[in-house]
Parts: C-alpha cells; sequence; structure tokens
C-alpha cells in the first residue's frame, strides 16, 4: 500500500470549485474524443465512397498526428501564456467545426485538410484538460482525478459507436435525414444516404458541440493556481517566462532525464494505440466478417465496458501502488490479452469480451501514464511540458504506427502487422516508465517538480 498522504478524506473531492472544473473538462473531453472517433468509425464507408484503401487511410492518418505533434506545443504554449479557459472553449469549438465539415467534404484533398486541421486541435486539449485537473485537485486525489479525466477516451468512441450503428447503420434514418436536408436547400438526399449509407449524416452531430462550447466558456472559472503564478511572473523584473525558456527548462539537466524517458512511453504508447484503434472497425468487418453495424458494436460497446479500466488504474496508482509501477503493471497484463484479440477468432461474443478487457488495461493505461507526466513539471511549465513530452510523443507515435500498419497489412496481413508493431511497443512502454523516478501519490506537486 502507498504509504504517502496519509489517510484519505474523500470530503475534500466535494468541493464546488473543483467539481465544476473538473465535470466540465471531462465533458468536453469526451465530446472531443466523440468528434473524432466518428473518422475510425467511418473509415469503411469513406474507402468506399472516395476510392481509396488501408494504406491510403494510413497516409491520412499519420500526416494528422505528425502535425499535431507540432501544434500541440503551440497549444501548450497558448495555454500557459493565456489560460486554461479560454483555450479550452477556443479549441473544443473549432474542433467540432472541422468534424462537421467532413459532412460537405466532396474531395479527398478536403477531407484530408479537415482531418488534418481537426485532430490537432483536438490534441490541443491535452494539455489543457490535463493542467486544468491536475492544478485543481486536492493533492491527495490529483491521480485518481487526473486518471478518472481519461475515460473521455472511452466514453467518446463509446457514444459515438452508437450513434455510428443508428446513423449509419439505419436507412431509414439517413434517407428521412437527407430529405429533410435537401428540403432547406442545403444538400441532396443522395448525397447523405448515398451507396455507402449515411456515414455524412454522422459527422453532422460535431456541429451540435460548437454552442456547447460557446456555453462552457461562461461555466468554467479559470485555474486559480495558474492565475497565481501568472500573476507572481507579471510581477516579476522579467515579466514572465517565454516561449524559449519554457523549453529550454525542460531541455535542462534537472529534467532532461524525465523528458527523455517520457518521450520513449508516449511514443511506443501513442503509436500501439493509433495502430490499432482507428483500424479495429475496419479490422473487425474485414477479417472476421462481421457486418459494418456489428464491427462498430464491437468497438463502441468494448471501449463503454473498458472505461472501468481507466477508474481501477487510477485508484490503483492512488491507493495501491505508484502511478509509474501502475502503467508498467497494466501494459505487461495487456500483451497477451491484445495477442488474443488479433489472433482468437471465437464469435461476436469473444470479440466483445476480448476487446473489453484489452481496452481495460491496454486503454486504461493512459489514465496513468498521461497523470504522471502532468505532476513531474512545475506549474510554470506544465501545459508546455504536457504538450512537449507526452503530446510530441504521443502523436509521433501515432503519425508513424498508422503508415507501417497500413502498408505491413497488404504484405503480411492485419494479424502480422498488429503483433510486430503494437506488441513489442507496450513491452518498451513499460520498461522505459519503470526507468522514470517514482512518485510517490499523494505528494504536493512543489515537492514533485521541483
Amino acid at each position: 500500500m502507498s504509504d504517502s498522504g496519509g489517510r484519505a478524506d474523500w470530503r475534500a473531492l466535494l468541493n464546488p470549485y473543483f467539481l465544476q472544473v473538473f465535470g466540465i473538462c471531462l465533458f468536453g473531453w469526451t465530446l472531443a474524443n466523440m468528434d473524432q472517433a466518428f473518422f475510425g468509425y467511418a473509415i469503411p464507408p469513406i474507402k468506399a465512397s472516395f476510392g481509396i484503401g488501408d494504406q491510403e487511410i494510413g497516409y491520412i492518418l499519420s500526416a494528422s498526428f505528425l502535425a499535431a505533434a507540432f501544434f500541440i506545443v503551440v497549444a501548450g504554449l497558448l495555454t500557459d501564456r493565456y489560460g486554461r479557459r479560454a483555450m479550452f472553449s477556443v479549441f473544443l469549438a473549432l474542433s467540432a467545426l472541422m468534424v462537421g465539415l467532413f459532412s460537405l467534404a466532396e474531395s479527398l484533398a478536403m477531407l484530408i485538410f479537415l482531418r488534418l486541421v481537426g485532430w490537432c486541435l483536438c490534441s490541443g486539449m491535452v494539455p489543457i484538460v490535463n493542467s486544468y485537473v491536475v492544478e485543481t485537485s486536492p493533492a491527495r486525489f490529483r491521480g485518481f482525478n487526473a486518471g478518472i479525466l481519461q475515460i473521455g477516451y472511452p466514453l467518446g468512441w463509446f457514444i459515438g459507436g452508437l450513434l455510428a450503428v443508428e446513423l449509419m447503420g439505419n436507412a431509414g434514418v439517413g434517407r428521412a435525414a437527407g430529405a429533410f436536408l435537401e428540403s432547406l436547400g442545403l444538400m441532396s438526399a443522395e448525397a447523405v444516404q448515398g451507396e455507402t449509407g449515411s456515414w455524412r449524416l454522422l459527422f453532422m452531430v460535431a456541429f451540435l458541440v460548437i454552442p456547447v462550447a460557446v456555453a462552457l466558456y461562461w461555466l468554467i472559472p479559470e485555474s486559480r493556481r495558474f492565475l497565481e503564478e501568472k500573476k507572481a511572473q507579471d510581477a516579476a523584473p522579467e515579466a514572465g517566462m517565454k516561449a524559449r525558456d519554457r523549453i529550454a527548462l525542460l531541455l535542462s539537466k534537472q529534467y532532461f532525464r524525465r523528458v527523455l524517458l517520457g518521450w520513449v512511453a508516449s511514443l511506443t504508447f501513442g503509436g500501439a494505440y493509433a495502430g490499432t484503434a482507428f483500424f479495429f472497425p475496419t479490422f473487425f468487418h474485414e477479417v472476421r466478417g462481421h457486418t459494418l453495424e456489428e464491427a462498430n458494436l464491437i468497438v463502441g460497446v468494448s471501449y463503454g465496458i473498458g472505461a472501468i479500466g481507466y477508474v481501477v488504474s487510477s485508484l490503483v496508482g492512488e491507493f495501491v501502488t505508484t502511478r509509474r509501477n501502475t502503467v508498467a503493471i497494466w501494459v505487461f497484463i495487456a500483451i497477451p490479452i491484445a495477442a488474443g484479440v488479433f489472433w482468437l477468432d471465437w464469435g461476436l461474443g469473444a470479440d466483445i469480451a476480448l476487446m473489453a478487457a484489452m481496452t481495460f488495461f491496454f486503454y486504461g493505461a493512459i489514465a496513468v501514464l498521461q497523470t504522471y507526466l502532468a505532476e513531474v513539471f512545475p506549474t510554470r511549465v506544465r501545459a508546455t511540458a504536457v504538450a512537449f513530452v507526452a503530446g510530441i510523443g504521443i502523436n509521433v507515435g501515432f503519425a508513424v504506427y498508422p503508415l507501417v500498419v497500413g502498408a505491413l497489412v497488404g504484405l503480411i496481413g492485419w494479424q502480422w502487422a498488429f503483433t510486430v508493431t503494437v506488441l513489442p511497443s507496450l513491452l518498451l512502454t513499460g520498461l522505459s516508465t519503470l526507468l522514470q523516478i517514482n512518485v510517490r501519490s499523494g505528494e504536493r506537486l512543489e515537492d514533485i517538480s521541483e
């Protein structure tokens, strides 16, 4: 049992300020991931509509992740300069706008552009929501709360999966929506419900997130810790840190080891995630022979069940062992389960069960990994550090692995493509994390980061 922090006082979680920030961050992060999940569910009909294959999809995914690897640093710098509140709403609204415009894309070039910009904006929310929750949480529950925040990943994919099944798989809904939109003169009914289903209707849901993002700006308060830090910096002779100063601090001798190992863990984990998550609907449809609706159901329901793994990993990292150790435990357990998902063809029920178990451990590890990387750097560069370490690492992995997997599929098939890329990567994630400093749960941010 972790010996730090003393006895947990659960009443600390009832702080209205924290609950307001946490609830809005989780809600917004879920909506952002729901929007981005639409692309994964719609890959099969998008391929058919635009006449492209798995390798081309890999190129699109990789390009968007590579662009986000650079943009997320800009997002972190903007967040540390202008505050968490404004950037939260701006990035959420613009990300939703890009996803909604997918429904109107008529050319492959436009589709690629929207995917690149949309993913950059969604990724830009990573340093915002993580910094928000880390800075506003009671110290004893900081890791637990930041970990729970990460269920926005599976919840977004779960909700997106349910919407995909209903809107893409129900021809009646597509025809009705198409007739309505045609009557308004917005687009033809055939464009909404064509031969490849109503995938455009799915992306239209994202437009509804824009007014929500505007409303959330007036509901979420700014981080008090950020305001205090900014006030102190503005009062200093140098009037605050500049972007180059923040980057220089992260690359200094004091923090370079944390940065380097964080990059390795983030890159390998992000690559393993992106090399599977966006391809699973296609894998279950084309390899296992499930209908598109069944494939989306497998992935969506599995994410819903697997979200429990995010909660459990957060609890274990906070109250049983350290977050560093929890990351290693979770990814090492995930390796044989992931192999089972790739190779065991036991029917629809077994696919859902194995996917849910894999999501529990594999994807659930991000709840602890992101928290760990957010708390080991000082407040004045936290959002920048989350972007520079986790953001770059994860998005470079996101950029490389879909490209590699997409290319390998045509050479060695889906199962081997997954096996030779994902399983060794998870092993590296666990090993590199074990080489990091072992932070006791419940320590003050100042004591850890300095």
